[in-house]
C-alpha cells in the first residue's frame, strides 16, 4: 500500500460509525435540539476572525467523538504536517501541496526537494504589486496613451471561479473607478457580453494558463486579440501594451504577442481551487490594492496555522472536513475502500 494512503475502513472508528449511523437515521435534527437547549453555544467554534456554527449537522455528541477518534487513527495530525512540510501527498500527480506557502510571511521556511519555496513566492508577490501599483495609479497606458479602466481575466476552472469569488465578495474595498469583467466559458456570448461596452483602449486582459494551451482560455483569448486589434487599427504592437499573462510557458507567451516581462508564474504544488493567492490572484490584487491582497494573505495563513496547531475538536477546517466524511454517500458502504487525503480537509 502506498505510504500516502491509509484504508479507512479497517479501522474501529470507521466500523463504529457505520453501527452508528444506522442507529440515527431517524433521528430528526428537531429532536436533537430539543433534548439539548445548549446544543447551538456548544457546537461552535471561531479562529483568524472566522465563527463557526456547526450545530445545524444531524450529529450526535456520539458522532462527533467517533469522527474525531477516526482523525486520530488515520494519523491526520502527521498527514496535516507532512503537508507543511512538503511531501508528495497529493498521490494522484505525485505532487506537493503547498498552497499553504501562498500566504507565508516572507520569513518563513516552507521545503520542497530541500528548498525553500518562500523567496519566490514573494518575488512574484513583488512583481505582482509592482504591476497593480502602476495600473492603479495611471501610469500604466494603453497602445494609444489612455489610461487602463477595464480589467478582463480569461481563465476557466481555478483560474476563473476563486478570481470571480473574491470579486465579488470583496467588492467593498474594490476600485470603483476600475471596471472588472471575467470569462470563461468558450461559448461566443459569454466574450461578448462581457466586452460590449468596454473601449478597447482602456482594456487590460489578463490571460491565466499555466501552460498557455488550455483549449477554452487560449480560445477567449485569441477572440479578445482580435476584439482588440479590430478596435485599434490592427497594429499587432498593442497586444503587448493590453494583455499580460499568468503563465509558465515563456514562448507560448512570447509567441502570442505578450511580453514576458508582464508574465506572472506560479508552480506545479499549487493545487488549481487553492490558486486564487498565487498569481492566479493579479485581477483581485488589481481590484483591491496591494495592501489589501496581502493582509487577505495574512488571513489565509493565520487559518493555516489554527489548522497546524489547535486540537481537533476545536479544529475549524478539520471539523468541517470530518462532517464531509460524515455525509459522503458511501461512508454508509463499509465494503468500499476510502482512504485518509490531506488536502481534501
Amino acid at each position: 500500500m502506498n505510504a500516502n494512503r491509509k484504508s479507512l475502513t479497517p479501522l474501529p472508528a470507521w466500523t463504529s460509525l457505520a453501527k452508528h449511523s444506522t442507529e440515527i437515521k431517524n433521528v430528526h435534527l428537531r429532536e436533537l435540539f430539543a433534548k439539548d437547549a445548549t446544543r447551538g453555544e456548544r457546537l461552535t467554534g471561531e479562529a483568524a476572525g472566522l465563527f463557526l456554527d456547526y450545530s445545524k449537522n444531524r450529529v450526535t455528541e456520539t458522532s462527533l467523538k467517533l469522527l474525531l477518534q477516526l482523525a486520530e487513527e488515520c494519523d491526520l495530525r502527521g498527514r496535516i504536517e507532512a503537508m507543511f512540510r512538503g511531501e508528495r501527498i497529493n498521490i494522484t500527480e505525485n505532487r506537493a501541496v503547498l498552497h499553504v506557502a501562498l500566504r507565508a510571511p516572507k520569513n518563513a521556511t516552507i521545503t520542497l526537494d530541500g528548498k525553500n519555496v518562500v523567496p519566490e513566492v514573494h518575488a512574484v508577490l513583488d512583481r505582482m504589486t509592482a504591476f497593480s501599483n502602476r495600473v492603479r495609479s495611471g501610469e500604466w497606458l494603453g497602445h494609444t496613451g489612455k489610461r487602463i479602466k477595464n480589467i478582463v481575466n480569461i481563465g476557466i476552472g481555478g483560474s476563473d471561479l476563486g478570481p470571480v469569488m473574491a470579486y465579488e465578495a470583496l467588492k467593498h474595498y474594490s476600485d470603483r473607478a476600475l471596471t472588472f469583467r471575467f470569462v470563461s466559458n468558450v461559448d461566443g456570448i459569454d466574450f461578448v457580453e462581457a466586452t460590449r461596452d468596454l473601449n478597447p483602449a482602456e482594456t487590460l486582459f489578463i490571460v491565466s494558463s499555466k501552460t498557455f494551451t488550455t483549449l477554452e482560455t487560449m480560445t477567449n483569448a485569441e477572440t479578445a486579440r482580435e476584439w482588440l486589434l479590430q478596435g485599434l487599427g490592427g497594429d499587432k504592437a498593442a497586444v503587448a501594451k493590453h494583455f499580460v499573462a499568468v503563465s509558465t510557458n515563456a514562448e507560448k507567451v512570447s509567441a502570442f504577442g505578450i511580453d514576458t516581462a508582464n508574465m506572472f508564474g506560479f508552480w506545479d504544488w499549487v493545487g488549481g481551487r487553492y490558486s486564487m493567492d498565487s498569481a492566479i490572484g493579479l485581477s483581485t490584487m488589481l481590484a483591491i490594492g496591494p495592501d489589501n491582497f496581502r493582509s487577505m494573505l495574512d488571513g489565509f495563513h493565520q487559518m493555516d496555522e489554527h489548522f497546524r496547531t489547535a486540537a481537533f475538536d476545536r479544529n475549524l477546517p478539520v471539523l468541517l472536513g470530518l462532517l464531509t466524511v460524515w455525509y459522503n454517500p458511501t461512508f454508509l458502504m463499509p465494503r468500499r475502500s476510502r482512504s485518509c487525503h490531506t488536502n481534501s480537509i
